[in-house]
């Protein structure tokens, strides 16, 4: 899914998932791809939610929860179900708390 010269997506804006995307903690998000990046070691999840399409970048945290629900590789979370529980956490630029977003619960569909 990446970024091509044919379109603005993914140019304009942010389609990363936020706290204020979230409407409550049983709004089901479905994984459609993974990215890798690359430039920040990270993988990003593609999410879909109501036909809207979203990425969210694994910290370790979230990417800890995921191993720990059995999933063996970034791959295998393709297909699978995920809610998320909004927590504040600390802006590491700013400094300053901010809502943010853990991974509730990974469920197969």
């Amino acid at each position: 899914m990446a970024n091509d010269l044919n379109s603005w997506d993914g140019f304009l804006g942010s389609n990363f998932l936020s706290a204020e995307d979230v409407k409550d903690e049983n709004q089901e998000f479905f994984c459609i791809g993974v990215e890798l990046d690359t430039e920040n070691e990270k993988v990003i999840l593609v999410l879909e939610s109501d036909l809207v399409k979203s990425k969210f970048s694994l910290n370790v945290t979230n990417a800890n929860f995921i191993k720990d629900e059995g999933v063996k590789n970034p791959n295998e979370i393709i297909g699978k179900k995920l809610t998320f529980k909004k927590v504040l956490v600390r802006n590491p630029r700013t400094k300053k708390e901010v809502e943010g977003l853990r991974i509730k619960s990974v469920e197969q569909i």
